[in-house]
């Protein structure tokens, strides 16, 4: 994306009028609030030592067929010391998670249904014969911290507050140094990550890594925005994410994965704790604007650095559909409006649409996302 303007009063570019400046401030230093997310300040929690388990997987047999892949996935699963038993369903049997617990003895019982194509699914995710890595990640999982291990749409990761109050603070501090075109290993490395929080890639994340090969490059300038936010987006661009996760020693580190894994990364913003207006005051104003002809790419940096209001793009979503900011052009009749508005008409027939968060530290940002159906809105995103 090219720099449309540097410092100015008023100037117009290609008949787009821009007022303001280039610089754009922090806004004071909130911590979101709400019933799930509202960071604590306590003492680390005490480390516990893990039962033994026995994990017991239970297949069901679907209506279409699966049973020729039983003693296949009895050699897979014979190594990882897990039980198996392959049946049809009975009654409400249906694919769950649960335990019991018998003196100092845990059993973990996995039941999840068997296709005819040989793939085992369950609840929050699924397995083929070649996913033995990743099947061996889930069972030691399981095997460490039993059900509770799996905290899909859990939104404190399974930890307790005053757990994720500790990480939330230790990802606060902001980036101080330019991003943008930064190998991705070179970012990561140069962040201010937590020391007690070490950074892990998954399996799956190296592999993605490995078959992007130099298209890793840090597509954005995230410099002054917080360490978890930079994190959370120079990964999104890639289709990765990163969230706490408990290991085997009691200790929590921060694991990078595909988005697809169905576990929730750690999300691009939280809601606003100020009205909208005092959060982004510039990006409100009302202001002339005339464009004709321009691209769409040097609009949205125009318009950040007009507005003191810092743009960030969800290249993940924008990837998906196919959509090249640099190959749109767009135009805006001469009117007196406000920055905000002015960016939604000119991005909604691009199927585009602009979200206003909060990083961890409580700066403003408008994020341009796709109008996929689905998404939550700021009234859905519960914290942090």
């Amino acid at each position: 994306m090219r720099p449309l303007i540097a410092g100015f009063e008023t100037i117009i570019v290609v008949g787009l009028l821009f007022t303001g400046s280039t610089a754009w401030g922090q806004g004071p230093v909130t911590t979101p609030k709400g019933e799930d997310f509202s960071p604590l300040k306590s003492v680390p929690a005490k480390k516990t030592t893990p039962k033994t388990t026995i994990i017991e997987f239970e297949l069901l047999q679907s209506s279409d067929g699966g049973g020729m892949h039983a003693q296949t996935w009895s050699k897979v699963l014979g190594p990882l010391d897990v039980s198996l038993r392959i049946h049809r369903p009975l009654l409400d049997d249906k694919p769950e998670l649960k335990e019991r617990e018998a003196g100092n003895l845990r059993y973990v019982t996995a039941v999840g249904l068997l296709d005819r194509s040989g793939q085992i699914s369950f609840p929050d995710r699924s397995f083929t014969l070649s996913d033995s890595v990743k099947l061996k990640e889930w069972v030691t999982e399981l095997r460490t911290y039993g059900v509770r291990g799996t905290p899909t749409g859990r939104p404190l990761w399974g930890l307790t507050r005053e757990q994720f109050t500790l990480i939330y603070d230790g990802l606060i501090k902001p980036v101080e140094f330019d991003t943008e075109e930064m190998p991705l290993r070179q970012m990561v490395a140069n962040l201010s990550l937590p020391p007690q929080y070490p950074l892990r890639w998954s399996a799956d994340a190296t592999a993605e890594l490995a078959r992007l090969g130099d298209r890793t490059k840090v597509r954005q300038q995230l410099k002054g925005f917080s360490t978890a936010t930079a994190l959370a987006v120079v990964l999104n661009d890639l289709r990765l994410g990163f969230r706490p996760n408990r290991t085997p020693s009691g200790e929590i580190e921060l694991l990078v994965e595909p988005r697809n894994s169905k576990q929730e990364p750690w999300p691009i913003g939280w809601p606003l704790q100020r009205q909208n207006v005092k959060a982004a005051p510039k990006f409100f104003v009302m202001v002339p604007i005339v464009l004709s002809d321009v691209e769409l790419s040097d609009v949205i940096n125009g318009i950040s650095k007009a507005s003191e209001t810092p743009i960030l793009i969800d290249y993940a979503e924008l990837d998906a559909k196919k959509i090249d900011l640099e190959k749109i052009k767009v135009s805006f009749p001469r009117k007196t409006t406000n920055w905000s508005i002015a960016l939604s008409r000119m991005i909604v027939p691009q199927r585009l649409t602009q979200e206003l968060w909060q990083d961890e530290a409580g700066r403003a940002f408008v994020l341009i996302t796709t109008t996929r159906a689905g998404r939550p809105s700021e009234s859905d995103r519960s914290g942090p």
